[in-house]
């Protein structure tokens, strides 16, 4: 039996960045996760830092919010935010009318614009559609969400916070009507473990109502499925956005060596069942292409979805829906804190940890806002110079991972799962798609005894098998040359395909 005041059911970028926060606040606190950090809509966004821009005519608000936390976490996670910098574009036929409502909402808000002309927008971005009218400069910026969540946690844990990932709620436990705790199984054993806490904070985005429910209570959200897809290699260093009113297709973010592209937003009942449709990634790529033609032409290596977990809204088009955000007091010892942004995630467990701070008659103003995030020189970004300092025992080529990266992974984490290798290193995340470095950070594993050759394999096809769900929408050209060439590896020289019994 576990013990704490406050207990995180989510371990995304809002139930990490309370984490942080009560640990700054000196709360003693424990965070469980069902999968990994950043498994859920945190993971699977296009990583975009917003300037405020996307959402400065139809929700002012939470555009407002965007800019301010877009500056505080320019300033305390320098070295894990890139400062790319934004465009918006203009093609022909968008509306000039609409170009001025943007300039004038962004002007009303305070954030900062330049109107550029075509040519200028061409020196910065050579691979932009020649014929654009025009572009506007925003402050926008790229972020890996993983390493993210990794940074707030670090804080969490030199605080004494505990952490649970791959650890599923099966239960609330109460008493007298009130929520005093959780039952939660560890997926990979089975062990059930009771934690007991005074405050229950349910921060698990598109599983919100799912988890007030065990607590007898109820979430309103509105689910909106938003894909994207991802290129082998950078066509633009900056954001690029279609100067119009929100649609598919019109966002291009560079991140570490690759651009992600998209978004779509489609309703959906049930996050666990979420498939990408083929018309997604020919739409996101076809929108892509007049921003930048090239796009139409480059290899894209996967494609992805993710759920959003919008306030519930009246309005039909759940872009429309608003980016604001909302915690709701069950009156029985469970908070649950809902919707917001991936760049609003900082506000938003500020003010969740506001009133845990209040139900306890606690004062100790937030400091996330002034203090850098721990781990960053060891956690933050994988620059090439920075991995090209040692190329030996090279383990995954297209990401230049070595062995010792992959031992530190599995040294500090315990884990027995190839996708927390992944998230923390980048390992599998480049063209190959982990076809030629999965089965080596296995090896590691057996040799450093975390699981047994009979695991191995069954580690191993489970994650080739996640890994082509995203990459059967991208089977054309080279990459389907390449996912043939680790088919015949895998079925042919290592027989995959054979069962064995477990050793």
């Amino acid at each position: 039996m576990i013990k704490t005041d406050v207990i995180i059911i989510g371990g995304g970028a809002t139930g990490c960045g309370i984490a942080r926060d009560l640990a700054l606040r000196g709360i003693p606190h424990c965070l469980i996760e069902k999968g990994d950090y950043a498994a859920g809509a945190t993971g699977a966004c296009h990583g975009l830092l917003h300037s405020g821009g996307r959402y400065v005519i139809s929700d002012p608000v939470s555009a407002r919010e965007c800019f301010d936390e877009n500056m505080i976490l320019r300033r305390i996670g320098e070295k894990c935010v890139e400062n790319t910098g934004g465009l918006f574009v203009r093609l022909p036929g968008d509306s000039k009318i609409y170009r001025e409502r943007f300039l004038r909402s962004c002007a009303e808000i305070g954030i900062p614009t330049e109107v550029i002309s075509s040519s200028r927008a061409l020196e910065l971005v050579p691979s932009l559609n020649p014929e654009i009218e025009e572009a506007i400069r925003v402050p926008d910026c790229s972020i890996d969400p993983f390493r993210l969540c990794m940074l707030n946690m670090k804080t969490s844990e030199l605080k004494g916070g505990l952490s649970f990932t791959r650890h599923r709620v099966i239960d609330i436990l109460k008493s007298h009507g009130r929520c005093t705790g959780v039952k939660a199984i560890d997926t990979g054993t089975g062990e059930v473990k009771e934690i007991y806490g005074n405050i229950i904070v349910n921060a698990t985005g598109a599983w919100a109502d799912r988890i007030a429910q065990l607590a007898g209570g109820e979430v309103p959200l509105t689910l909106s499925k938003g894909s994207l897809v991802i290129t082998n290699h950078r066509l633009t260093n900056m954001v690029i956005n279609r100067l119009r009113p929100a649609s598919d297709g019109d966002i291009i973010v560079p991140n570490e060596a690759v651009c992600l592209a998209g978004t779509t937003s489609l309703a959906v009942e049930d996050p666990d069942k979420i498939a990408i449709l083929p018309v997604e990634v020919d739409t996101i790529i076809g929108e892509a292409g007049r921003m930048i033609p090239h796009f139409n032409h480059t290899r894209i290596i996967r494609a992805f979805s993710g759920v959003r977990p919008l306030l519930k809204s009246q309005k039909l088009d759940s872009r429309e829906s608003s980016r604001g955000f909302q915690i709701i007091d069950h009156q029985n010892g469970m908070y649950s804190i809902v919707g917001g942004k991936l760049t609003t995630f900082r506000l938003m467990a500020e003010k969740m940890v506001d009133a845990i701070m209040n139900a306890f008659s606690l004062k100790k103003e937030c400091e996330t806002a002034q203090k850098p995030l721990d781990g960053q020189e060891e956690l933050s970004g994988y620059p090439l110079s920075k991995r090209l300092a040692d190329m030996k025992n090279i383990v995954c080529e297209c990401e230049l991972v070595t062995r010792q990266d992959v031992e530190k992974i599995i040294e500090q984490t315990q884990t027995r799962h190839v996708g927390d290798i992944s998230h923390r290193t980048r390992l599998g995340m480049g063209p190959c798609q982990g076809g030629f470095c999965t089965f080596r950070a296995l090896g590691i594993m057996h040799d450093l005894e975390i699981l047994s050759p009979g695991q191995s394999v069954g580690s191993l096809r489970d994650f080739l098998q996640r890994r082509f769900r995203g990459i059967r929408h991208a089977l054309w050209g080279d990459q389907l040359r390449e996912e043939q060439l680790v088919e015949y590896i895998y079925l042919g020289i290592l027989a995959l395909g054979k069962r064995s019994e477990p050793h």
